[in-house]
């Protein structure tokens, strides 16, 4: 590699700085500026100008003598009944207020339009929110004082996230005045996208990627509209998964397993990293403390819910972690290919069910246990036994099983919607390059895929092309990935005392 495109080197630090501040300028510049206020006028003047340079006519102040007002187009507005002139200025004041409300104001930095908005999400921005409301009407119950999760609901359905989801969008419900200001709702999921890249160029950088995926982890218009546009909670369900991957990189494991659990109560989804967590704790740490640790991840959720638990525990566990729901054909963006009759059986389930356990399986013999010095039985065995060694495993070693655990829990998901694409879109470069793939095809299997992601409503191509791709990223981890790993990591020494359990 050319030192200037090592991973060390002051130029990828540079373009490690250039790509936040461009993603900085990408996502925030439009909301930067807010909008005017309306111009003030003169107390003598007889009329006024808008925001939008429009003039218009100051409605009087009349006196009590005065029986009704009249605006420009003489429309009678009820004259106060009151003889107080305090009262009668207020009612004209109101009117005055209600008039200005219908006056469009123009925002100096406008959202980008075209070919250059479609690509950064910001076409089509009216009615863009699809589950916000929906949100803020199941907060606003909460914040009432419903603790029964079966009759927490929304315009769209019912409560079906964890507790952590209520309490984080609790808080926007009371920054974004009880969910009525979306654009500034928009401008805090800017922020919060901003944050997540931040960890993920983090994470990217410390396991020594190379310079040329950067740009890749900033160009998703799928990913613009899923934070900054949709607000969904996958956004912030994101955030807690990268920030676990990046602590127990750095062998910060308590933290780590927390803010995984702190995800998982955010959205089921991040539950799909728990194979790979388990496989690099009990490597690094052995047998007990991992357990320990996943007594922890438990322990928070049961803090989390404990609200909810006390109303109506069988509801909140259902509801909260529904492995059951049904899913609907036309939502479905991997598996339309197979048609709705195929989808909506239960072989068809049962089957993803045992080809995922059946990739989890396969990797554990092939690369995941490699670190171990033996096989899975010979691995169990020890283990059990308290004689397995443990293992200072390397920044890409944990950070490709845990993303490989993700690809494989989505392949084998049931169904994908446009939302799950919030965790995927920044793995997906790290993966095809773990998996041994020419610079060329990392970009051609991203274009794909963010082309697949984008195509609404799915197709059978473009979930073809959805499948395909994460097939992509597994495969290529499992056949070459597994050769590069072993270099990843510190093979146990024979001389080494076995570790105490």
């Amino acid at each position: 590699m050319p030192p200037h495109l090592h991973p060390r080197s002051r130029s990828t630090a540079s373009l490690f700085a250039t790509t936040l501040l461009a993603s900085l300028v990408v996502v925030g510049l439009p909301h930067v500026f807010p909008c005017p206020a309306p111009r003030r006028t003169l107390a003598d003047s007889e009329m006024m100008v808008t925001a939008d340079g429009q003039q218009v006519q100051r409605i009087r102040r009349r006196r009590r003598k005065d029986v009704e007002m009249f605006d420009r187009e003489n429309t009678p507005y009820p004259a106060p009944q009151p003889a107080d002139e305090e009262v009668s200025t207020f009612f004209q004041m109101e009117a005055e207020a209600e008039k200005l409300e219908h006056v469009r104001r123009q925002c100096p930095v406008p959202k980008p339009s075209g070919v250059l908005g479609d690509l950064l999400g910001f076409s089509n921005q009216k009615d863009t929110e699809i589950d916000w409301t929906t949100y803020m009407q199941q907060v606003s119950l909460y914040i009432s004082g419903e603790r029964d999760y079966t009759l927490i609901r929304g315009s769209t359905g019912p409560l079906v996230y964890p507790a952590a989801h209520v309490y984080i969008y609790s808080v926007f419900y009371h920054l974004t005045e009880q969910g009525r200001d979306i654009i500034y709702g928009q401008i805090l999921f800017g922020l919060l996208y901003i944050t997540v890249l931040g960890l993920v160029l983090a994470c990217y950088r410390q396991t020594g990627a190379p310079p040329y995926l950067f740009p890749l982890l900033m160009l998703s218009k799928r990913l613009h509209s899923i934070f900054v546009l949709r607000l969904f909670n996958d956004g912030v369900a994101a955030l807690a998964m990268w920030g676990a991957v990046l602590l127990l990189m750095n062998r910060k494991w308590t933290a780590g397993v927390v803010v995984w659990s702190v995800g998982v109560g955010i959205k089921m989804t991040v539950l799909l990293l728990a194979p790979a967590i388990a496989v690099v704790t009990v490597l690094s740490l052995g047998l007990l403390p991992s357990i320990r640790l996943g007594i922890v991840a438990v322990l928070v959720q049961i803090c989390l819910a404990i609200p909810f638990l006390q109303a109506d525990p069988v509801g909140y566990v259902s509801r909260a972690f529904e492995l059951t729901r049904q899913f609907m054909f036309k939502w479905t963006v991997n598996w339309r290919f197979v048609g709705e009759e195929i989808f909506l059986s239960k072989n068809f389930s049962l089957s993803l069910l045992a080809l995922h356990a059946v990739l989890l399986t396969t990797f554990l013999f092939t690369t995941w246990l490699k670190p171990s010095g033996s096989n899975l039985f010979g691995f169990l065995r020890n283990t059990v036994k308290g004689r397995q060694r443990t293992v200072a495993l390397s920044r890409t070693f944990i950070m490709t099983v845990m993303l490989t655990s993700l690809a494989i829990g989505l392949l084998c998901a049931r169904s994908l919607h446009y939302q799950f694409f919030a965790y995927l879109a920044w793995a997906t470069p790290f993966l095809l390059w773990r998996g041994g793939f020419h610079p060329v095809l990392i970009y051609a299997v991203w274009a794909l895929q963010e082309w697949a992601w984008n195509t609404y409503p799915s197709t059978i191509t473009s979930s073809l092309v959805v499948v395909l791709s994460l097939a992509a990223q597994v495969l290529g981890v499992l056949t070459k990935g597994s050769k590069a790993l072993d270099a990843h990591y510190q093979r146990p020494d024979s001389k080494a005392k076995a570790h105490t359990q």
